[in-house]
């Protein structure tokens, strides 16, 4: 037993020793996490660059995989991003008959553009990234999700987005995903939001009849005040809002939140209800088409809440 006792011994303190020698990713926000600190230990740093707009870092990781972080904030895992990459794309996408053409704010990792390029019926894809050196960091280091954003049926459009959306014309998208590092601090700090009112006025303009864009939100009791935000901004392009939530284990509290709304400009014409899938994916047919997460009944599953937040969800999306 002593000598078993020595050698578990031994193995821990080396263990510490070499966990002190590297790096741990820390992620720490009293606002969003009072009291909370989330972190990864870093194998192997990748990359680290300053743009213009943020630091980016590609670190391995012993259980994550390759992990890419904007401002010491994890966005994306090569273990588990597909889990919400489909979801915050499929959502929308299921929620439309024919979703031909296609935009995307962020996204310039190319995960988003992955998942829409498994679509037959998407015919055209624009994507706004801000920042190029995020895209060509992807596309060295992370190239299962970067390397699509080379694909024909991509449009890169290196920009601001809130420029975009004002002088892109009317009428043009059937569907908007919204991959962006934006969120909301508490009512009456909105003035330095991407997503803010303008931005969705604006984006509303852009949008077909019908059609129904998606934002990665705060999970239920997460943030609520922030939430409240996020969905009052979204109601400036939205008639009708729905909230969908799926497990990230990378990122803190393991579950990120699917806001998505439809746009209604003929009240006359009788939409889907959100929360239903109107182009239905079998389990069968998700893995043909290599989808790991989402399919019809998930879709469902996924935006039924819990009971008490489910009621504070309806009255705001509803008011």
């Amino acid at each position: 037993y002593g000598k078993q006792w020595y050698q578990r011994r031994v193995r821990v303190t080396n263990n510490l020793r070499q966990m002190t020698e590297k790096s741990w990713h820390t992620e720490y926000c009293e606002a969003d996490y009072p009291g909370q600190r989330f972190q990864l230990l870093e194998d192997e740093v990748l990359c680290e660059t300053k743009t213009q707009f943020q630091t980016v870092r590609v670190f391995k990781h012993k259980k994550f995989g390759t992990v890419l972080s904007l401002d010491e904030c994890v966005q994306a895992t090569t273990y588990d991003e597909f889990l919400y990459q489909e979801m915050l794309t499929y959502l929308p996408l299921c929620s439309v008959s024919e979703p031909r053409n296609v935009l995307v704010v962020g996204g310039g990792d190319g995960g988003v553009v992955r998942e829409l390029l498994k679509d037959e019926r998407v015919e055209k894809i624009t994507l706004v990234e801000i920042d190029e050196e995020v895209m060509e960091v992807c596309k060295q280091y992370i190239p299962s999700m970067g390397k699509y954003l080379d694909d024909e049926r991509v449009t890169v459009v290196v920009g601001d987005a809130k420029e975009f959306v004002k002088s892109c014309g009317e009428s043009k998208f059937d569907v908007v995903v919204l991959d962006v590092t934006d969120y909301a601090i508490a009512e009456g700090e909105e003035e330095n939001q991407l997503l803010d009112k303008t931005f969705y006025t604006n984006l509303r303009k852009s949008m077909k009849d019908g059609a129904v864009v998606s934002y990665q939100a705060f999970a239920p009791y997460q943030n609520n005040s922030s939430l409240k935000v996020e969905i009052s901004n979204m109601k400036s392009a939205a008639s009708s809002l729905s909230y969908g939530f799926v497990p990230v284990p990378s990122f803190p509290n393991g579950i990120i939140a699917i806001l998505y709304g439809r746009v209604i400009k003929d009240s006359e014409k009788d939409h889907p209800e959100l929360g239903y899938p109107v182009h239905r994916i079998s389990s069968q047919k998700a893995k043909e088409m290599g989808l790991r997460c989402y399919y019809d009944k998930y879709h469902v599953a996924s935006c039924t809440l819990p009971l008490e937040f489910s009621d504070w969800f309806e009255e705001l999306a509803n008011s």
